[in-house]
């Protein structure tokens, strides 16, 4: 049934009203009235019944010269409860996060080989997000949504995963199968997606209104955030910068094409190489089972064919950022993933190669490069932001279940 356009505008004016709270940090109902350019009188109503739900809290602020000291706004903690979900290709992680996405709860669930149906992978998900509750001493009750990130692309929307190459699934509906189970509401989204949208909560991309944010996984990733907005395309698959061709003639890459970013940069293509430098002997590894960690210690330890495949990596990488830079022209481009961990190895030849590929008739390039330290944890805390999200815009909740205020556990 559509949402009633009134009921939709002010879940948009709510949403506001919530980003500028949590931006602010605190924040009086004036200077909220000034920051929103909504009336005094909207902002009145609107912050009442945030507070009536329990999102947002009043609080006092110490002595005040000149009339009655204002009453400051900021997001409550306990306002709501929700589950994020990442899976990679071995390992599921599940968070339980709070208001102002603080990790509250986080479980490790590995995935067993060769249990890789949609079926397994879902019952797989089901039993982490119930461990992780169950084991942080929480209620299913105290849960108002659980959000799931996917390497792949993904149709937010319908919850239709259009192609995941860990996998190899195509057009499957994973999350009906998780919510059947859960109960919950349920929100899946690409986690390239999900990244972008927790460093605009809470990391690089706060109060930055156009960044980048590319992962460096098995493939690569790109979450893309325009005027403040997450860019999701016409069928929710924009963003996938790890299958531009960048070299017709290069190796092949998962998605069917040659020379794609991702099949030099992406890690599984960077162990590819390695096995096959291995084979013509240019490297010699210590275990028959080479992972990506062993390639990466061995380059850093000298080997100068390995250093070789990291160098080029880092060139393809190079080129194409140069291409995101000339169409985007980001403020930021936040790079995070296992992958960073090739540190020098990989990024100054994609520095050099970058900065070679960037006209100056552009002007100066103004975009600042980021490199995050990798941690697993905050590939599910971007899930869970995406049902914090949600949680902004009340009357579509109601409709969902969603928005329910609960007491947190002793």
């Amino acid at each position: 049934m559509p949402i009633p356009v009134r009921d939709f505008m002010r879940a948009m004016n709510r949403a506001t009203i919530l980003d500028a709270i949590r931006n602010a940090g605190l924040i009086s109902r004036i200077d909220l009235a000034r920051t929103t350019g909504f009336s005094q009188s909207s902002v009145t109503g609107l912050t009442a019944e945030l507070i009536r739900e329990q999102l947002i809290i009043e609080k006092k602020v110490g002595e005040y010269e000149g009339g009655r000291p204002p009453m400051l706004l900021s997001l409550n903690p306990d306002g709501a409860y929700v589950v994020g979900v990442n899976i990679t290709f071995d390992t599921i992680v599940a968070v339980i996060i709070n208001m102002e996405a603080k990790v509250l709860a986080i479980q490790r669930t590995p995935i067993e080989k060769n249990r890789h149906s949609v079926a397994d992978i879902a019952d797989s998900i089901v039993r982490a997000v119930q461990a992780c509750i169950w084991e942080a001493n929480f209620s299913k009750e105290q849960i108002s949504g659980v959000g799931i990130g996917i390497p792949g692309l993904v149709d937010s929307d319908s919850g239709i995963i259009r192609f995941m190459p860990n996998y190899n699934w195509e057009n499957v509906n994973l999350r009906d199968l998780v919510q059947v189970q859960l109960k919950h509401p349920i929100y899946i989204e690409n986690s390239s997606n999900t990244l972008a949208i927790a460093e605009q909560w809470l990391g690089e991309g706060k109060g930055v209104g156009n960044f980048l944010v590319i992962t460096l996984e098995n493939g690569v990733g790109l979450g893309i955030v325009i005027q403040g907005h997450l860019y999701r395309g016409q069928s929710g698959t924009a963003g996938e910068f790890g299958h531009i061709t960048i070299d017709p003639g290069g190796p092949p890459c998962r998605c069917g094409k040659n020379g794609c970013v991702e099949a030099y940069a992406g890690n599984i293509s960077i162990l590819r190489a390695a096995r096959i430098a291995a084979q013509n002997g240019h490297w010699k590894p210590q275990n028959a089972d080479i992972t990506y960690d062993d390639v990466l210690n061995s380059a850093r330890a000298g080997n100068a064919c390995l250093i070789d495949i990291f160098k080029t990596a880092g060139q393809k990488l190079g080129l194409g950022i140069s291409h995101l830079i000339t169409l985007f022209n980001p403020a930021k481009i936040i790079f995070t993933g296992k992958g960073v961990q090739a540190g020098a190895l990989m990024f100054d030849s994609m520095d050099a190669e970058m900065k070679q590929h960037l006209s100056p008739k552009f002007g100066p390039s103004e975009t600042q490069i980021v490199i995050k330290n990798w941690n697993e944890k905050d590939w599910a805390r971007g899930a869970g932001t995406l049902v914090l999200g949600e949680l902004y815009k009340s009357p579509v909740n109601q409709m969902t279940g969603l928005g329910k205020t609960m007491q947190p556990p002793e």
